[in-house]
């Protein structure tokens, strides 16, 4: 496992090194917004997905059939992976968060930490919605497979949301609390996803899907 994690580190090294010098300058403007925040959770995700094309791309997959590691070691590599990078994109939220309130005396630095938490967890969510896809149909068609099953799944909250707010009475959640129920769905999701991911790669190295 710690041989599959060196190696999607030293494929993303250069690419990696020039997104989280951006996002932690983007993060630290501002005028910028949240946008650094989410610049930063996105460069999480992206990097992982960039490791799977790369592996697709030099048939890294048929070498791995070789190599004493079981397909759920593979595919957990690039969970591991994505995890390890939100994590470090959450350290660079709070770092520019830091670096604009020490600018900034009105920045509120519990609201930036409460946000860089829930883009954490909502990462985690992409996550187990983008890898099965990628597994499934591969790195380019997965992508706009992704894509729309973001955008539906978005939709769907959005307009859940919606209805919600127009139910009176509804009482609001604190925080921690909302942050929990996140990340046990989060996690629920996590290892459905993983399940999906492994039969899906089987199947591919398998030759069912072209």
């Amino acid at each position: 496992m710690i041989g599959l994690l060196k190696k999607d580190l030293y494929v993303a090294d250069k690419s990696g090194r020039l997104l989280l010098v951006l996002a932690l300058v983007f993060s630290m403007v501002p005028s910028l917004g949240a946008f650094g925040s989410t610049y930063a959770m996105m460069m999480a995700f992206m990097l992982p997905l960039n490791s799977i094309a790369y592996d697709e791309r030099c048939k890294w997959d048929r070498y791995a059939a070789m190599l004493p590691y079981r397909a759920d070691q593979i595919v957990w590599s690039k969970y591991l992976l994505s995890f390890i990078f939100t994590l470090l994109a959450e350290g660079i939220v709070l770092l520019g968060g830091a670096v604009q309130c020490f600018l900034k005396d009105s920045l509120d630095l519990a609201e930036t930490v409460q946000t860089g938490l829930l883009l954490a967890v909502a990462m985690v969510f992409i996550t187990s919605l983008g890898l099965p896809a990628i597994y499934r149909f591969g790195s380019e068609k997965g992508r706009l497979v992704m894509i729309l099953i973001m955008g539906a799944g978005l939709g769907a909250a959005l307009g859940i949301g919606n209805i919600l707010e127009e139910i009176p009475g509804q009482p609001e959640l604190p925080f921690p609390v909302l942050l929990l129920l996140g990340a046990v769905l989060a996690a629920a999701a996590t290892c459905l996803s993983f399940r999906l991911s492994v039969y899906f790669y089987k199947k591919r190295q398998n030759g069912v899907y072209s």
